[in-house]
């Protein structure tokens, strides 16, 4: 195990939320005035917990940017209560969360970029649905 293996494992044992390790589409842009100039960038994650996501782009960002992610998590709906049943699983509704760039790390093998961001916004229900869905998830793996 190398140390950033060793840094990233000693990390999940500090955090207190649920992590979870998923290939995700993601929808980035950034948050710039004006903002009809705003490009859409994708991505894909390494990992998402209640407090953020680590995901993958062929684009840096500086710490401290401010993000707009769509976050095209399949299932996680289901966990909106009280109106779960409803909900069409197959849906293609995306998580919509605004955050902060808290590191950005170049991929040296592949040329991408690797990112761990914080989140600053989330709409209450769909927190509290993602925290759900993270939870449950934890506890299939």
């Amino acid at each position: 195990m190398n140390k950033s293996q060793q840094n990233q494992d000693q990390d999940q044992d500090k955090r207190k939320f649920p992590r979870i390790s998923r290939n995700i589409d993601i929808e980035i842009s950034q948050l710039t005035f004006p903002l009809a100039d705003a490009v859409i960038k994708k991505g894909t994650s390494i990992n998402i917990g209640g407090n953020g996501i680590r995901f993958t782009s062929s684009e840096p960002y500086e710490p401290k940017a401010i993000l707009n992610l769509k976050i095209n998590i399949i299932g996680w709906e289901s966990f909106k209560k009280p109106f779960s049943k409803f909900i069409d699983l197959s849906s293609d509704a995306f998580l919509g969360v605004v955050g902060e760039v808290v590191w950005c790390n170049e991929n040296v093998e592949d040329g991408d970029y690797e990112l761990g961001i914080k989140f600053l916004n989330v709409y209450e229900d769909d927190y509290n649905a993602l925290m759900r869905y993270l939870k449950a998830d934890s506890k299939s793996d």
